[in-house]
């Protein structure tokens, strides 16, 4: 597993995550991001990451989003579920080169028909999922995470105030969760997904290091 911090795709916050010693970021893209997309072309370059991105939720334009993608080389364009079905096609026909994962918004199964149908991946949102099953069911949650192809994590635990905390902001439960991944098989992108104000680089020093000591235990 590779940890990997989300942000917009900013300077401050990239220049952040790389003086932190993290090597991949999720870029979060609202719609008007793909007005100028050379802009963010021109900012990513400037960083050797590991990117995935976050796609917008409206205003869909698949050609300058695919744009993007190949010039920052792109492994995962996350998607949230909804789009119309005609959409869907574009999607799935304009974004050929890279995975497309659909987020588990509603339920565990919501990217299932996409998988299906299109061959996209899921990108497991274990906060999501957390409060989708009431809590953490160990069992059930491997089924799932070996379906996975991308994953948001976060410092929450089904009742807590950690809403979209960093991984490290709840270390006993990070820790179980990233067990839970290796017990899964999983070995790609785990995206530390934290709010403005948790995207700095004191937080992003201290996710690095969690993670790496995580890790290590886990061996």
């Amino acid at each position: 597993m590779i940890i990997a911090a989300k942000c917009a795709p900013e300077k401050r916050y990239l220049s952040a995550i790389r003086k932190a010693g993290i090597r991949a970021v999720e870029l979060y893209l609202p719609e008007k991001a793909l007005n100028n997309p050379d802009k963010i072309i021109r900012i990513c370059k400037g960083y050797a990451f590991r990117y995935a991105v976050h796609s917008p939720r409206n205003g869909l334009n698949i050609f300058r989003l695919s744009y993007l993608c190949e010039a920052i080389n792109a492994e995962i364009a996350v998607f949230h579920n909804n789009y119309w079905e005609d959409e869907w096609q574009e999607i799935a026909s304009g974004l050929k080169n890279i995975k497309v994962c659909i987020e588990n918004i509603a339920s565990a199964d919501e990217p299932v028909k996409f998988m299906r149908r299109f061959g996209m991946g899921m990108c497991l949102d274990l906060e999501h999922l957390q409060m989708q099953c009431g809590g953490v069911y160990e069992e059930e949650f491997i089924r799932i995470a070996k379906q996975a192809s991308h994953v948001h994590l976060t410092g929450y635990s089904h009742g807590s105030s950690n809403w979209h905390t960093h991984i490290h902001h709840d270390p006993q439960h990070g820790a179980f969760m990233l067990k839970m991944l290796k017990k899964a098989g999983y070995t790609g992108l785990v995206v530390s997904e934290a709010e403005a104000r948790y995207q700095t680089y004191n937080d992003f020093l201290k996710l690095n290091k969690f993670f790496k000591d995580a890790n290590n235990e886990n061996k």
